[in-house]
């Protein structure tokens, strides 16, 4: 398999090369100045911003590089604009979807946030007291953020592509445990475990259509996706 990564500069983004195993990975970032640490984790960079580039452009690349399936990982990352944020994490995503449907690509894996949701609506009926709490610091604090991954989710849903969102909590550097994955509480997550849980959504088809939490936990990881492919769980609440 051949994956394109959008926002391949990213710390997940370079965990998922690093564990590509037989696949293929061009990570696209938009100068530079990460190719030679990509090319020392076995990726190909390509040089393309989600900020300039058109849908065409990025339809281009996929074709040149035969993709199988996409993984958009990109973020305008701690500290940027309102603007930027818009642009990168809502108008970026949706440009790379009518790229896949320029180029014929299918499989589509995203990596959004924990809590991404319409805040007009009640909180998920699942949440303790504890995510409650956390839930409303989060959008105090990111809200900007995570408004552009809902809106970027909800497009998703238009599209006709097999996608599917993988929704990390607290990221975090320690290496990857066990999981938990379905409609769970706001918890941590390893960076690492994000990048595993993407190669393993893409494993397994039946993940498609699927909005998916992922958490540090005592599972194990293909166990708990292939449990939530079987009784298609999902953590999208509209």
């Amino acid at each position: 398999m051949h994956v394109v990564v959008f926002g391949g500069g990213g710390q997940c983004a370079r965990h998922f090369a690093r564990l590509r195993g037989e696949h293929e990975v061009t990570s696209v970032v938009r100068d530079d100045k990460h190719n030679a640490d990509l090319e020392k984790l076995g990726a190909t960079p390509a040089i393309l911003s989600l900020e300039t580039a058109s849908a065409e452009d990025l339809a281009a690349l996929l074709k040149e590089r035969k993709a199988d399936a996409v993984l958009f990982a990109a973020g305008a990352g701690a500290g940027s604009t309102e603007e930027r944020t818009r642009t990168v994490d809502y108008q970026g995503a949706v440009k790379v979807y009518e790229a896949c449907r320029l180029a014929g690509v299918k499989r589509f894996v995203m990596i959004s946030s924990v809590d991404v949701r319409d805040r007009s609506k009640p909180v998920p009926a699942h949440y303790t007291e504890a995510s409650r709490t956390m839930s409303d610091m989060a959008w105090g604090a990111i809200g900007m953020y995570l408004k552009a991954k809902y809106d970027a989710e909800k497009a998703l849903h238009d599209t006709q592509l097999d996608y599917t969102v993988i929704r990390p909590g607290r990221l975090m550097d320690e290496p990857a445990g066990g999981a938990k994955v379905g409609a769970l509480q706001i918890e941590a997550t390893s960076r690492e475990l994000v990048a595993k849980a993407c190669w393993e959504v893409l494993a397994q088809p039946g993940t498609a259509g699927l909005t998916l939490d992922v958490m540090d936990g005592e599972g194990d990881l293909s166990k708990e996706v292939a449990r939530c492919a079987e009784q298609r769980t999902d953590a999208w609440t509209g």
